[in-house]
């Protein structure tokens, strides 16, 4: 099934900042949505308030990634679960009104949905959220910013028809990310790192140096291999995400690579102790029958 976890923090309470955090998670997809916000200080603030506004976004969010149910909401807040279960009654005016926006989504999209209280120890990634000062987001299709139009872009061939899927594709895969590589150097494969940032302008630069910072080769490595791919045409929040889908890829592959060698040594090992002691025990053998032969 489809899930939305939600939760609200308000500090303090009442009339405190309000800080929302939701996390959605589509079932045909291997990663989730996550999102986050901030409301200022304002008399009419509580956390009861901020958990119905963080359930609203997350349900708002769920309907614009397509999300057709079933859905299993979640939240450690019990009085919102069952006052959407219709356990519990509600009193106040405004949570009246955002709970009713909820119901007319539900039933504008046809939802097949169940809520459901958790613990706070299962409800930690959107706690943390709700709690985080950065603004969490998530780019689709319509939102995304582009470098290059891919039709002037140096991409040519099955490169440029990859691209063009994955900057149309709301949630790329991570066979989409390990399918896109260049087979062959193009113009921008033997460009320098200073090169790279004057094409792609100080925002662009900016951004990757925020995102793989450091003066090490391999931070610079990662800076202009965002900074290609971000001149191929590729979406600017995919081009960071497609290095660090390698990033990731390789230290995967060098653990695995690790553990196979150290096992390798290991059963190198323990064959040649077998050995030494078959060798050792066919020499006594020996010595011992020529000893009863003389």
């Amino acid at each position: 099934m489809d899930a939305i976890t939600f939760d609200g923090s308000c500090t303090p309470n009442p009339g405190g900042c309000m800080g929302l955090g939701w996390v959605v998670t589509l079932q045909n997809n291997s990663f989730s949505i996550l999102g986050n916000d901030r409301l200022e200080k304002q008399t009419s603030n509580n956390a009861l308030f901020a958990e119905y506004l963080a359930l609203k976004k997350g349900m708002l969010e769920y309907v614009k990634a397509d999300g057709q149910g079933p859905l299993t909401v979640m939240g450690d807040s019990q009085t919102v679960i069952y006052q959407m279960r219709g356990i519990y009654p509600i009193m106040d005016d405004e949570i009246w009104n955002i709970h009713r926006d909820i119901i007319n989504i539900i039933r504008e999209y046809e939802l097949d949905i169940h809520f459901r209280w958790v613990p706070r120890m299962r409800n930690k990634q959107a706690d943390r959220l709700s709690k985080t000062k950065h603004k969490v987001r998530f780019e689709y299709p319509k939102d995304r910013e582009f470098l290059v139009d891919i039709r002037n872009s140096p991409a040519i061939g099955k490169l440029r028809k990859k691209i063009a899927v994955m900057n149309a594709t709301p949630f790329p895969t991570n066979a989409m990310y390990k399918r896109l590589h260049v087979s062959s150097k193009d113009v921008l494969s033997d460009k320098d790192l200073f090169e790279l940032r004057e094409m792609a302008g100080k925002k662009a630069t900016r951004m990757v140096i925020e995102t793989f910072p450091g003066k090490l080769n391999k931070n610079k490595y990662h800076q202009s291999q965002a900074l290609c791919w971000m001149l191929r045409g590729l979406a600017v929040d995919l081009a960071i995400k497609k290095v660090k889908f390698d990033i990731n890829k390789k230290k995967a592959n060098n653990n695995s690579s690790k553990k196979f060698v150290s096992a390798k040594k290991r059963n190198k090992k323990s064959q040649s102790k077998k050995k030494s002691r078959t060798s050792n025990r066919g020499a006594k053998y020996y010595l011992n029958r020529q000893t009863f032969a003389f």
